[in-house]
């Protein structure tokens, strides 16, 4: 298999984790995909796995902070004493 030929597959995997509103794994992905090409040694299956599940729930957490965030309601101070 080419090279060219397993960045097409990265691609197609990285577009489908984003259909699938994955998008903390499908950035894992991508970053694991770059490094793997510089590794001489396999990486066992559950290993990256968990790194991909790792990096879905922290970005699921740091969406759902962000979400919080836009929604709270803070208060806004007026000064009725303008100098």
């Amino acid at each position: 298999m080419t090279a060219y030929g397993v960045y097409a597959m990265s691609i197609d995997r990285t577009a489908q984790l984003k259909a699938l509103h994955l998008y903390g794994m499908a950035a894992a992905w991508s970053e694991w995909q770059t490094g793997y090409s510089m590794q001489q040694k396999p990486v066992m299956p559950d290993v990256w796995l968990d790194r991909l599940i790792m990096a879905e729930q922290a970005d699921r957490q740091a969406r759902c902070l962000s979400y919080q965030l836009k929604a709270a309601r803070f208060p806004n101070w007026k000064v009725f004493n303008a100098v």
